[in-house]
């Protein structure tokens, strides 16, 4: 899969800006099912980070220094431009010749910076304990920080689940599985790829609350 993998890469190339971060790519830009695909111009940094992720795999994979150095100054400016106050912004804008950090936040911006390493538990503690405190299925949106759009389950629900995981926090991590996922099952042994019945009832994709269930007994 070699040549697939760095025919991927290389596609992305054309669309990274001076900084090295990718903006304004082609066609639908999918972060999740929830308001975040509304923060995608100019430049996203959940795609960005799930692009350094993809850089610093393929790095390791191959044992390729170019990549690693590519992921390496994607991480940097991202962590430049995205800083938490207190939560991490979902995407930049060009005004005037300037970019500017609009005030559009979202939840699955915040998981995927954990996700990808651009936070960590021990040295961002605060957006953690906040995040595992005060989001998660009880939150109500409308009350509860209501300028952060919550996250759906696709995908979302399992960068919280996975956050969570790797904290050792596998307590909160089995009542969230039930807050998210018990009605569905209950209502067709399956679960779903919204929070409500309005998209598949039975998305595989959510297999991984399996692997959750099994490690976190």
């Amino acid at each position: 899969f070699r040549e697939r993998i760095y025919a991927l890469l290389d596609f992305y190339r054309p669309y990274q800006n001076k900084l090295g971060l990718l903006e304004r790519l082609p066609g639908w830009v999918f972060v999740e099912w929830s308001k975040a695909n509304a923060y995608v111009n100019d430049i996203n940094f959940p795609v960005n980070m799930l692009y350094c992720g993809a850089l610093e795999a393929a790095a390791e994979l191959y044992h390729d220094a170019a990549l690693l150095e590519r992921a390496r100054l994607v991480r940097e400016q991202v962590a430049s431009l995205a800083s938490k106050t207190p939560f991490f912004p979902d995407h930049a804008i060009w005004e005037e010749g300037k970019l500017r950090v609009p005030g559009d936040h979202s939840e699955i911006c915040q998981y995927l910076a954990f996700f990808f390493n651009f936070a960590d538990p021990s040295t961002d503690s605060e957006l953690f304990e906040l995040l595992a405190r005060e989001f998660g299925p009880g939150r109500d949106a409308t009350v509860s920080y209501p300028e952060l759009c919550p996250c759906n389950v696709l995908f979302g629900y399992p960068l919280r689940l996975e956050m969570l995981y790797r904290a050792g926090c596998h307590e909160r991590l089995r009542e969230d599985i039930k807050g998210y996922y018990a009605a569905m099952a209950a209502e067709n042994g399956s679960l779903w790829e919204h929070s409500t019945p309005d998209g598949s009832l039975n998305q595989a994709a959510n297999a991984h609350v399996v692997y959750y269930l099994h490690h976190c007994r």
